[in-house]
């Protein structure tokens, strides 16, 4: 992974947007251990519409672009319960925080 997969990555900064709905996602994840995928994705859908991505596709290209370093990816409600919900916050505060984008 760190030889042949993670040079291929291009994570980016957020927009203000895209910023405050990955913050209103890490705080929706809180406590929501032992969900599973569906309940999960439900949980983006329900961030991603309550932002007012249109069309919601832009929020999904959002996580994946910011958290993932790709341009498309898995279902995200998968990753979380494959990753853990822990794990995925600390993912997306470590976006926020400006961690995962290399300086130029």
């Amino acid at each position: 992974f760190i030889d042949e997969v993670l040079p291929t990555k291009t994570f980016r900064a957020p927009t203000d947007k895209e910023r405050a709905a990955l913050q209103d996602l890490h705080d929706q994840l809180a406590g929501k251990d032992g969900l599973d995928a569906k309940a999960l994705q439900d949980i983006v859908y329900a961030v991603g519409n309550a932002h007012t991505f249109e069309p919601l596709r832009d929020w999904f290209g959002a996580i994946y672009g910011v958290l993932l370093g790709a341009e498309q990816g898995p279902r995200f409600g998968s990753f979380i319960a494959l990753y853990g919900v822990e794990e995925t916050r600390k993912l997306i505060a470590d976006a926020l925080a400006g961690k995962l984008v290399k300086a130029d």
